[in-house]
């Protein structure tokens, strides 16, 4: 464990070797200690225009390529991110005129302890993590939805099993659908009342978290995102 000086890297106060990396290697591990650089890392916003450079050297047109940005605005991402010591330059490569720089993050892997970061809760941490990813499923899935169905409502009702539903609808007797083919791909699902062994539920967190993954190998032409999530409920408190 090695002691880094404090002006040159203020994220943290200590670099650890990790296990192997998946390329062969040895990963970096840095434990994020400075509010600020816990902060970038932790918003949503700021963690996307980091990511390009974990694990991987790039130039800086090169990054704003990958982030949809200009370059300028990515030079300026950048040299604040160097200053608050996520990520440094790799390599300087000479050509005519001005040499260019390369960087990568500080770290193959970053950790931010539950106390560098502001948040008064484990709780109200994970809400201000998540709240980004919801307001962007919930803003697609309603444009998707509006495209295919144009104004919708919601039926709220006990089904044949005694279950509440809570549906989208566009007229009172009927729930939409956007399962059709030819229908945007989006779902906003939430249930409540299922009832599982322990067993069962265990099953079900295996085999959600192994369809995002084997979906996530593809390379298609369209971003999505995908929100799942399970939990017993030990506290119905909202």
């Amino acid at each position: 464990m090695t002691a880094l000086p404090s002006h040159r890297n203020p994220a943290t106060s200590t670099y650890d070797d990790a296990p192997p990396a998946r390329h062969g290697g040895t990963a970096r591990t840095l434990i994020v200690t400075d509010e600020r650089a816990a902060e970038a890392l932790t918003d949503p916003t700021t963690l996307r225009q980091v990511a390009p450079f974990l694990g991987r050297t790039l130039s800086v047109s090169e990054a704003a390529k990958e982030v949809g940005e200009k370059a300028n605005t990515t030079l300026r991402r950048v040299q604040r991110f160097e200053r608050l010591g996520l990520l440094e330059v790799a390599e300087v490569v000479p050509r005519a005129g001005r040499a260019v720089k390369r960087y990568r993050a500080t770290a193959d892997v970053f950790f931010v302890p539950f106390e560098a970061t502001h948040a008064e809760s484990l709780e109200a941490a994970l809400a201000e993590r998540d709240t980004y990813w919801e307001r962007l499923l919930r803003r697609n899935v309603v444009r998707g939805r509006r495209e295919a169905l144009g104004d919708w409502g919601t039926r709220f009702y006990r089904d044949e099993r005694g279950h509440l539903q809570v549906q989208t609808a566009v007229t009172p007797d009927a729930n939409a659908t956007t399962l059709e083919p030819d229908a945007p791909a989006t779902l906003s699902l939430w249930r409540d009342q299922l009832q599982l062994d322990f067993a069962d539920a265990k099953e079900l967190q295996r085999e959600m978290f192994a369809l995002v993954q084997r979906y996530q190998r593809r390379a298609g032409s369209q971003r999505y995102l995908v929100r799942m999530g399970l939990a017993p409920v030990l506290d119905s408190r909202v």
